[in-house]
Formats: structure tokens, sequence, C-alpha cells
């Protein structure tokens, strides 16, 4: 989709900040009521926030921070470029080859789904002691708390099942379900199929890991699981969940809890 004159005199800007300008025009591939876009550059992707948007920019400023920290640890793209354009504040990427594994055909969605499976299950496998990010339990509820108190909460993208509920009612139910227990790994955070990029080999590019961080296992499986059944219903992501992830067994309770949360981000 082509931009609009104002969305791409921010783009060029940024563009021209990082020393790439010129080349094809920018195609927009997102663009929210916040403010916030995402465009391809050619072989870059640019996601713009504006500074004034307190939750956008500093979501934009973590996932910077936890792409080059992944960088050699797990397949992500490469930061080109970050920073602050006037009022925009910036992250430039280099584009992950492949296609969206929600956006796959078919006939190449089971093996899309093992290749994320298997992604999945490396990060997971990764030594937790020396990474920054924090993202346990207690860490993520306060920060759902203060995004209630702040007024960042959207009732009406609630889930189906919890439609018609008020932000305040839907806290009350969540923190009534708190899981006893918490496995740490490191979590992408936000393990919906969009986020994954699959090129047709044995593993996906990690995209959007502005939530990554040390987090329960079941904040991934959750939010993998929910999106494959929406995105390709045909493929037993269950099963093929038990059969390349290697969990004998899944909590279905925690598996709730952490679809329930990601409704407050």
């Amino acid at each position: 989709m082509a931009l609009n004159k104002g969305l791409r005199v921010r783009i060029e800007r940024v563009l021209a900040a990082t020393g790439r300008p010129g080349g094809r025009a920018p195609t927009l591939v997102g663009h929210g009521q916040s403010g916030d876009l995402v465009a391809r550059c050619g072989d870059a992707f640019v996601k713009v926030t504006q500074r004034s948007h307190v939750w956008n920019s500093q979501a934009l400023e973590r996932e910077a921070e936890v792409l080059r920290w992944l960088a050699g640890r797990a397949p992500v793209p490469r930061v080109l470029w970050f920073g602050q354009v006037d009022d925009d504040l910036a992250l430039v990427t280099l584009t992950a080859p492949g296609t969206a594994v929600s956006h796959v055909g078919e006939p190449e969605a089971e093996a899309a789904l093992v290749a994320t499976i298997a992604t999945l299950a490396a990060l997971h496998a990764t030594p937790i002691a020396d990474c920054p990010f924090d993202l346990r339990l207690s860490i993520k509820l306060a920060e759902a708390q203060a995004r209630v108190e702040g007024g960042a909460v959207d009732e009406t993208d609630f889930d189906p099942e919890r439609l018609g509920l008020t932000v305040q009612q839907a806290w009350d139910q969540l923190t009534a379900t708190l899981p006893v227990t918490e496995d740490p790994v490191l979590a992408h955070g936000d393990a919906s199929l969009p986020n994954f990029v699959w090129n047709g080999g044995a593993q996906v590019t990690l995209i959007d890991v502005g939530r990554f961080g040390v987090a329960d296992r079941y904040q991934d499986l959750s939010l993998f699981l929910r999106s494959a059944r929406r995105n390709h219903p045909h493929v037993d992501a269950v099963h093929l969940l038990a059969r390349h992830y290697r969990l004998a067994d899944l909590d279905q309770a925690r598996l709730d809890f952490y679809r329930f949360l990601d409704e407050f981000f």
C-alpha cells in the first residue's frame, strides 16, 4: 500500500538520517491509530512512533535494545539504525526474508508451524542468566496494572469470550487466577504467527520482539496456539507442539491465564 504524503515525508526523513535516502518508494505495511507506522523500503523495514506516545516510544526503544542483545543468540533482523528524527522515534532493520507464518499457504502451513516450534524451543533452551530483560510474572503484572490505571487497555478489543467486560472486571478476574508456578525461559513475549517469518527452512526469524524477556514458557505457548488456531485451523498445532517441542502435557490453566494476560497489552 502506498503512503500518503504526510507519512511518506516522515519515512523519508528517517531514511535521510540513516544515510539510506532514495531508492524504491516506501510501501506501507501497517499504520495504527496511535500514529505508529511500519513501512518497507527496499531491503529495510522502518518502524516509526511519535515520542509523545509514551507507551509506544518506550516499546520501540526496548525493541531496539532487545534486537541488539539477541543478535547471535537467536534469528532476528539486524538493526541498521535507531534514533530520533524531529518528534519521531524510529527503528530501521534489515528485512527478514520470507513470509509471515500467519500468511503461508495451506500446503506449507504445517512445515512453517514446525519451524516456528523448533525456533521457540531453541530460544526457550537458551540460558537466562545474563538476560537483562526481566518480564517474570510479578513485573508483567505491574506493567499490566500500570496500563489499566493509565487507560491503555482497550476493552473493545478483548477476545470474544471476554467482550462486554470492563477493564476493571477483566483485571479482577485475571488476578483471581494467578498460576502457582512459573517456569522462566527466554520468551518472545508476543508469539503470534505474524511475528515469525519463514523462508522455507527449519527455523523462522523472530520479529516484533519488543515484549521479549525472561518469562514463563506459557507466555509463548499460549499465544502461539491461539494464533495457530486462528490462522491455520486445519493444522493440529497442539499435536505438533507435543511432538516437536517435547512437552509431555500442556497445562491448560496456564495456557488460559497467559492468553487472558495478553488482553492487557
